[in-house]
């Protein structure tokens, strides 16, 4: 964007996006397009912050590795990005590298893969609680100019609105003590034979727990397992 009109034609096609007929999810995938026509962005993601068990939600999500995605799903990034103390307009990168020490997030995953430019933008619920935020990382600082960030900043009340008129889709059922030392153990790259040498059990019993573990937490496959433990904090990000 190289002009207040553009960022004004930018919200335009935010808005119609966020009020077409298609799904919700649908909705946001077109609205994350514009974005990036405006914003080179190579990674994104927006969340749902995590309630008091530790739950959260990952609504959308680019390019970020699912190590990142298990972290911005955490209850403990959200209390990191609130001692940060966010205003409406977000936490830019380039704002945290004098911060000592240097929040998880920059020590652990912005300066480890490479991350030049970045920015947070909060999601206020009316009360002024954080519902979420939107999350971008870019090759280069420079990619986030001013005119990008006020327009990520203009259009966040309508990411906002459609956020919350989202069904919660993470419902799970607990898992056992066992099914969490497995689960850790798919985290880890596991197959089924090296979890039944690991834990001395038959086969076909870390078979059955790997089975039961997808249908207790709704996932499609190990990976996507390993990343809903990660958000629920049953398991660590390794």
């Amino acid at each position: 964007m190289r002009s207040v009109a553009d960022v004004a034609r930018f919200v335009g096609c935010v808005a119609a996006a966020a009020t077409s007929a298609s799904p919700t999810k649908d909705r946001i995938d077109a609205i994350i397009d514009e974005i990036g026509q405006v914003l080179p962005f190579v990674g994104m993601c927006i969340n749902a912050a995590a309630d008091s068990n530790g739950r959260g939600e990952i609504v959308c999500s680019r390019g970020y590795p699912d190590k990142i995605l298990a972290w911005l799903g955490s209850r403990d990034f959200l209390a990191e990005w609130r001692g940060l103390r966010p205003s409406p307009r977000g936490t830019r990168l380039r704002d945290t590298w004098d911060l000592d020490p240097l929040p998880a997030t920059v020590r652990d995953f912005v300066v480890p893969l490479g991350f030049g430019g970045g920015v947070s933008v909060p999601l206020y619920t009316t009360s002024g609680e954080v519902l979420g935020g939107m999350h971008f990382s870019t090759e280069s600082a420079d990619d986030i100019t001013d005119l990008a960030h006020d327009g990520l900043c203009l259009i966040a009340p309508t990411i906002k609105n459609l956020v919350r008129s989202l069904p919660q889709t993470i419902d799970w059922d607990p898992l056992s003590t066992r099914e969490v030392e497995v689960l850790e153990l798919i985290a880890r790259g596991r197959s089924n034979a090296a979890i039944a040498t690991e834990l001395y059990i038959a086969p076909r019993t870390a078979a059955t727990h790997v089975e039961h573990i997808l249908a207790k937490l709704g996932a499609a496959n190990r990976a996507q397992a390993a990343v809903l433990g990660m958000q629920l904090q049953l398991i660590r990000a390794n």
